[in-house]
Parts: structure tokens; sequence; C-alpha cells
């Protein structure tokens, strides 16, 4: 913590005052690599698995999981299906492991996140408002169930991979275009 520079110390602040209030927040942080996403990642999920917090952190590829204490890929975790569209559930029963896992879950950490297409976002926002309306039926109106999301990447690197996709279907299948954009509060950070 004490080597976190101020954009980060932003960053740490903000995610933790959402996850001690239990109220949600969905957060961006934008940053080019060598900037420091991963040990922001790796800050926030020690200091709240030293309190006894859960945290799921995932990615978007395997490489990126790695780096990440604990870490999956966002589709072996949430069983996100490979075929998407806007109306897709994740494959998470309400009597499952993982469905208990989710419901103790404080914080989600998404990272490489401008490379996934929007539907797994909001397949994984429907899923979690299901899960969580057992824990309280208010949090079936909340996004994502009520838990803290932070997603982060860098939307110079890759975006999604849309099969025979033009420069259009590219940009509409982004997060950007998601509606859960609107509510996203974006960091950036800048300093390498």
């Amino acid at each position: 913590l004490a080597q976190c520079n101020e954009e980060q110390m932003s960053v740490y602040k903000d995610v933790l005052a959402s996850v001690e209030s239990n109220k949600y927040g969905l957060f961006f942080v934008y940053g080019s690599g060598g900037c420091g996403k991963t040990f922001l990642w790796r800050t926030l999920i020690a200091q709240l698995r030293s309190v006894g917090d859960i945290v799921l952190p995932v990615a978007s590829s395997g490489i990126a999981a790695t780096l990440l204490p604990g870490g999956r890929t966002a589709h072996s975790r949430f069983k996100i299906p490979i075929v998407l569209d806007e109306y897709s559930l994740c494959n998470i029963g309400h009597n499952s492991d993982i469905a208990e896992l989710i419901k103790q879950t404080k914080l989600i950490i998404w990272d490489e996140a401008p490379m996934q297409h929007r539907y797994a976002f909001e397949c994984l926002d429907r899923s979690l408002k299901d899960i969580m309306k057992s824990v309280d039926p208010s949090r079936a109106l909340l996004p994502f169930g009520g838990i803290t999301v932070v997603l982060g990447g860098d939307f110079r690197q890759i975006l999604p991979v849309i099969t025979q996709g033009d420069r259009s279907e590219i940009v509409s299948a982004c997060i950007t275009r998601s509606r859960l954009w609107s509510i996203c509060k974006i960091f950036l950070l800048t300093r390498n």
C-alpha cells in the first residue's frame, strides 16, 4: 500500500469505500501496460482477504488470470456461455458451491475487460441479480446484485473479436456500448 501512487490510491480508496459501505459500485480502471493495474489488483485483494472478505479476481485471458492471486478466466469462474446473446445467463445453479461463494463475495475484479464482448458483462449482471435476490430481494434491482465490480484494461490493446465483423460491429460489441457503462465510474492511470 505504501508503494501506491496518488492515482492508485484514489482507486483503492473509492473501491474500499464501496465495499465497506455494502453499496454497489461499478468502476473501470483505464491504463496502459506498466501503469500498475495488476499491482493495484494485488493490493486490493491482499487488503480485503486480510480481513476475511471474499474477492473473486478474474481476467478475460488465461495469461492475465495467472498474474492474479487465485485468478481464473471469467468464463471459467462464472460459467459464462461461449456463444452469447442479449438474453444469456451464466450456468450457475442456485444451490451450487459457486452460488454460495458469490453470495459472500464483496468484490469482483475483472482484468483485461475491453477484450470481452459486452454481452459477457450483461450476462454476469443478470445472473448475479438472480443469485443475490435470495440474499435480499432488493438486490435484484442493483447492478451485479449489489456486489462491487472493478473492471480494468486498455482499449488500445485488443477489442472484442467479431468473426468477419466490420468496424461498427466491433465497436458495438465493446463494453462502452453496454447499458452498464453509464453507471461506471472511470479512473485513469497514467504514471508508468
